[in-house]
């Protein structure tokens, strides 16, 4: 116990580093990522010598590659957590049943995993079908579908009519399919979220579409760099598509105060 507590207490010195480099020349060269990290001044006077500015220079090249790997490596892991909460997502909405449910579970995920201020969702109902007549030329008495829900909206959603003329301020962004980030013209805001939209910075705009518009869902922020343009969308673009599908075979949208 003594040698071995003896041993714990004993600082190195210059005399046993060299000793130890003496015994194992070939330490350097099995051990080369420790170079970048050592302080050997070339002997030049005053002045520095060529070789001692290239080390510095490469020091300095090794330490920023060794800060940007770091920071590689943490957005991955982010953005594999973040694949994570969204396959879950993704899993309940196409469970549920409730169209309620599928826009509260929307909103709330995107408000925690994209830092949102406020998530609003605008759907277009669906457009009504031609009355169907029979052979002898008459219409048959009126039926509901089974797929014909008609829908009260809930916080956060607002449900237009399929001829509404707000739906015509999206045109540009059903046309481009994806995410669109930025600040929305004051018209696009006062339809998603009514007049009071001072507080909102920068927003993204994810188009519901599939075979026909199906809605808007908006992210908002009153950080003008959290949703600039040039952000990256892939997330909520996958999230857009999925959304659209399940919306399509939720089944036809009315709202409670239509005919």
């Amino acid at each position: 116990m003594q040698s071995e507590q003896t041993d714990l207490d004993h600082v190195l010195d210059d005399e046993d580093v060299l000793r130890f480099l003496a015994g194992n020349p070939e330490f350097f060269v099995n051990n080369q990522d420790i170079l970048p990290r050592l302080r050997i001044p070339h002997e030049s006077g005053k002045a520095v010598s060529l070789i001692e500015k290239q080390v510095s220079v490469l020091r300095g090249k090794c330490g920023t590659l060794e800060n940007s790997l770091r920071d590689l490596i943490a957005v991955a892991r982010e953005n594999e957590s973040l694949h994570q909460r969204l396959h879950l997502l993704l899993q309940e909405i196409i469970s549920t049943r409730s169209l309620d449910q599928i826009v509260t579970l929307t909103r709330n995920s995107l408000r925690e995993n994209f830092n949102a201020d406020d998530v609003r969702v605008l759907l277009i109902a669906s457009k009504p079908k031609a009355p169907r007549k029979t052979a002898a030329g008459k219409t048959p008495g009126k039926t509901a579908s089974p797929r014909t829900r008609k829908q009260k909206p809930v916080e956060g959603m607002r449900i237009v009519e399929h001829d509404d003329a707000c739906i015509a301020l999206f045109d540009e962004l059903f046309a481009g399919t994806d995410t669109l980030c930025g600040l929305p013209s004051e018209e696009q805001l006062a339809c998603l979220v009514g007049q009071d939209c001072a507080g909102i910075a920068s927003a993204a705009l994810i188009p519901l579409q599939y075979k026909n518009r199906l809605g808007v869902v908006m992210l908002t922020s009153r950080d003008e760099s959290r949703f600039a343009s040039g952000k990256g969308v892939m997330f909520l673009n996958q999230l857009g598509q999925l959304l659209s599908r399940r919306l399509q075979t939720y089944g036809t949208i009315v709202p409670v105060n239509a005919e």
